[in-house]
């Protein structure tokens, strides 16, 4: 086989550029060291180096992590950054993606987690042994984070399928930290439909010698499936925690000054997933035994009135029999029961409309309307009604009747009467001739006048030929349509607060905007990098109509994905969070081409968005 000098020369440089690039895998916990019930995070990080060119990032989803003698090791995610760096002319780029996984401990003790192999880019690659030290809890430190703030769901063990039942989530705030908001929430329950995520009710509740802010958020759920059913929720929410860094050493003992008066004005705000206790519920499917042929779904505790909007009718003239459901249980269910066909009658099928308690959301009533046409005269009976339910207290079937209702038709009136066209009489009596010229004489024709009218023209044609009409017409229009939009647009931000929210997102954008160019300009990478995000988080805040102010890249991401946005500008958002993370955690410094590059991303995202 013969080769081309090109193709040796791509084979030359692509062999170049393999051998150069230089892949190093490390592998700790941050921190080394906690107290009992505090958490850590094991982090892996592949940096991939290369003088050639920026090297291209391979995504790892997954490690073949060992057991680490009972360390939880959970809520995993991945993040990377990238550098370039120019000495003596000689450019060196890389690329670091960080997988970050919480780790929490059971016990005191030291906990390993023993090096092991993985596959990146068709190589194998060692993680380094990695060991996380657990100390006792120092009585002068604060409680630890799963006390500071964690999340309960109030719920059955154990429903009937499609039966309605109200749960309640708590988020339990203790007193030394303080609930700044949630940035999402997220539901994993494929065996329940559940309502929406209403607004919260505030209290206190003691536990043991603290005060807790419990937060109360009550949803409704319906099991859709049978058997054991997951019912899990997670909350990323923001709070402000006790901040006790500067009083412990290295080791994480405390100062040898002990506390002080300040230690209340130390605090640091943060970002925590919080996960609810593994709740699963028992459903299960209703008995086929003893299920009457009207049961349409209807799983709670109902009654039934039914009722004609009349007790006389004729024939061909509409009536109405009404249903009304009334109760506890799953209205958005209940659908109304069938009624037989019938000579005497022509029906439809019924109009429905449900009222329900906002107090008590699984009460209710439901209301079906039914119309039925007399097809004859005489006395007519509407048919019986049956609804019937599941009723989980007595783990039984209900079946409720409401008995014919009987209807006297008088005959159609349409038969009395006959229509009768009347011809007018021909007038064939001859009309005597109108003498209408009359010869005048010479000082007859003089004294008349010669009037010619000229053609009339309508007085609405003579003003739209003005042109002075459209003007003042087209003026008073505009006026009438801003006066309109200012009015909805003040109704709009009055009552909607998604809507008032945006707006105020859009003005905070402009803001940001303008920061970031003026921290480019004053060459300020860390104000630059802050305000770009800003900037990102409150351009996609106008995006999807949500409060994403404070939200992580992980949530962007999410957003930006399911809603169609390009890798490109997906990227551009990446590397500006990046970034910014590691101007602030990391030390490292930004040159002006840098922020240059950063703008172009900006702009890029800002008009995707």
């Amino acid at each position: 086989m013969k080769f081309s000098l090109t193709t040796h020369l791509a084979l030359l440089l692509l062999s170049a550029i393999l051998a150069d690039a230089r892949i190093t895998v490390s592998a700790q916990f941050q921190p080394k060291e906690i107290m009992l019930g505090d958490e850590a995070h094991y982090v892996v990080a592949i940096t991939e180096t290369s003088e050639s060119g920026k090297p291209e990032i391979e995504r790892v989803t997954s490690l073949p992590i060992p057991q680490s003698g009972g360390l939880t090791l959970r809520n995993g995610r991945v993040s990377s950054s990238q550098q370039s760096t120019i000495v003596n002319f000689k450019a060196s780029h890389s690329i670091t993606q960080n997988l970050i996984i919480e780790a929490v401990a059971p016990r005191v003790g030291n906990f390993t987690v023993p090096s092991y192999a993985f596959t990146y880019k068709g190589n194998t690659y060692t993680a380094p042994a990695a060991t996380l030290r657990v100390n006792e809890r120092d009585a002068n430190a604060p409680p630890p984070i799963n006390e500071l703030i964690f999340l309960k769901v109030d719920a059955p063990s154990e429903l009937y399928i499609g039966q309605t039942t109200e749960i309640e989530l708590k988020l339990y705030v203790h007193e030394q930290a303080r609930y700044r908001g949630y940035e999402s929430f997220e539901r994993k329950a494929d065996g329940f439909t559940i309502t929406d995520l209403p607004e919260a009710t505030d209290s206190i509740e003691r536990i043991g010698n603290y005060r807790y802010q419990v937060l109360r958020w009550p949803l409704t759920i319906t099991p859709i499936q049978s058997g054991l059913q997951d019912l899990n929720f997670e909350f990323s929410v923001v709070a402000e925690v006790p901040d006790n860094r500067n009083q412990r050493d290295r080791f994480g003992r405390s100062s040898p000054f002990g506390g002080g008066i300040f230690d209340n004005f130390f605090s640091r705000s943060e970002r925590f997933n919080l996960f609810n206790e593994p709740t699963q519920i028992n459903v299960l499917p209703l008995p086929e035994s003893g299920k009457p042929e009207s049961f349409s779904g209807a799983v709670g505790d109902f009654s039934i009135q039914v009722s004609t909007d009349a007790e006389n009718s004729r024939a061909g003239e509409p009536i109405m029999l009404s249903l009304i459901v009334t109760g506890t249980g799953n209205f958005d269910r209940i659908s109304g029961p069938e009624l037989p066909e019938s000579t005497d009658w022509r029906n439809y099928d019924p109009e429905s409309s449900v009222e329900i308690d906002e107090a008590l959301p699984l009460k209710g009533v439901k209301r079906f309307d039914y119309v039925f046409i007399p097809q004859r005269a005489g006395k007519l009976t509407l048919p019986e009604v049956n609804f019937s339910f599941f009723d989980p207290a007595d783990e039984a079937y209900v079946e409720l009747s409401a008995p014919p209702i009987a209807v006297q038709v008088a005959p159609s009136l349409r038969s009395a009467f006959t229509p009768q066209t009347t011809q007018p009489a021909a007038n064939t009596a001859p009309q005597a001739q109108l003498q209408i010229n009359k010869i005048l004489s010479a000082e007859e024709a003089l004294l008349t006048l010669d009037y010619r009218p000229e053609p009339s023209t309508p007085n609405g044609f003579a003003l739209l030929n003005r042109p002075s009409f459209y003007l003042y017409n087209s003026v008073a229009l505009i006026a009438l349509i801003i006066v309109a939009y200012a009015l909805n647009k003040r109704r709009r931000l009055a009552t909607d607060a998604d809507y008032a929210q945006q707006q105020a997102a859009k003005k905070e954008l402009k803001t940001a905007v303008a920061s970031a160019n003026s921290a480019q300009n004053q060459n300020s990478a860390e104000d630059f990098y802050r305000s770009a995000q800003d900037a990102v988080r409150l351009a996609a805040s106008v995006r999807f109509g949500q409060n994403l102010r404070a939200a992580e890249f992980a949530t962007l991401r999410s957003l930006f994905e399911d809603n169609g946005q390009k890798t490109e500008t997906i990227q551009a958002a990446h590397s500006i969070f990046e970034q910014a993370d590691a101007l602030r955690f990391s030390g490292q410094s930004s040159n002006s081409a840098d922020l240059r590059t950063a703008r172009q991303q900006l702009d890029h995202i800002l008009k995707a968005l």
